[in-house]
């Protein structure tokens, strides 16, 4: 081999042992720069990672939220329908209410008239009718009139109390009873026991049981009853006092 040619082999290999410090330590730094950087990039993913876990911790929490708020939403709908419902029927029932209100003045005002007519007639029947209890029948017709103009008293009980008055003068017509009484016979007071048979009589026994007799409605005086009567007048006594069984009585009758 030429001796130039030596030379420059001796050379070239001399620069790459030269050289070979060099490379080994670019390589070791390019080395810990990758590692510096895989380093990095993982301290990063689990950043990332823990970013994301937080994330859907949180999303899962606004998910739970949104649920819970909708069922609420879902129960205020319901609730509203509810109460719409229920104020829906409380305006029909105002509205019934007032049209019942209504009703009822007007009714009222048809009502007085013909309860105020009720009292009159029955007034005039228990002054054309026998005089018995007549104070008492007297009082409950000026009860009755002084009750229609009681502004305290509504109008179910001003009609209660004439109804009332009706059925006890009612009760008079198939009822029996017996008390004392002081009456004028002949210009004469007389204490006596009085005998009611319904409607159709009125009699009356002196308390000494010596003087009998009746009531004449034609003529409004009391009667001396004729012989035998007295002891019809006595059994009818005994009767609406309890004391004896219903039986026939034969009295005189005068309409």
């Amino acid at each position: 081999m030429p001796k130039w040619k030596q030379l420059s082999a001796y050379c070239l290999l001399g620069g790459l042992l030269l050289a070979q410090p060099a490379l080994s330590e670019k390589n070791n730094n390019t080395l810990n720069k990758t590692r510096a950087e895989a380093a990095l990039m993982h301290k990063q993913g689990a950043k990332s990672q823990s970013t994301i876990l937080k994330s859907k911790e949180a999303t899962q929490q606004l998910l739970a939220e949104f649920q819970a708020l909708n069922h609420e939403l879902n129960q205020l709908k319901i609730n509203q329908a509810h109460l719409l419902q229920v104020q829906a029927q409380q305006m029909r029932s105002i509205n019934s209410l007032k049209k019942q209100l209504n009703e009822i003045e007007t009714t009222e005002k048809a009502i007085i008239p013909h309860l105020l007519s009720m009292i009159d007639w029955l007034d005039n029947f228990i002054a054309e009718d026998i005089p018995f209890h007549k104070e008492e029948r007297q009082q409950r017709i000026s009860y009755l009139k002084s009750s229609m103009i009681t502004p305290d008293i509504n109008l179910p009980e001003r009609y209660r109390r004439v109804l009332e008055a009706y059925q006890v003068e009612s009760e008079y017509g198939y009822t029996i009873e017996s008390y004392p009484y002081t009456i004028k016979v002949s210009g004469e007071q007389l204490h006596v026991n009085l005998l009611r048979a319904g409607r159709i009589g009125l009699y009356y026994q002196s308390n000494d049981e010596q003087r009998s007799g009746y009531w004449d409605h034609k003529k409004g005086v009391w009667q001396i009853a004729p012989e035998g009567v007295e002891d019809e007048i006595q059994k009818g006594m005994l009767i609406a006092q309890k004391q004896r069984p219903h039986s026939l009585l034969i009295l005189p009758i005068v309409k």
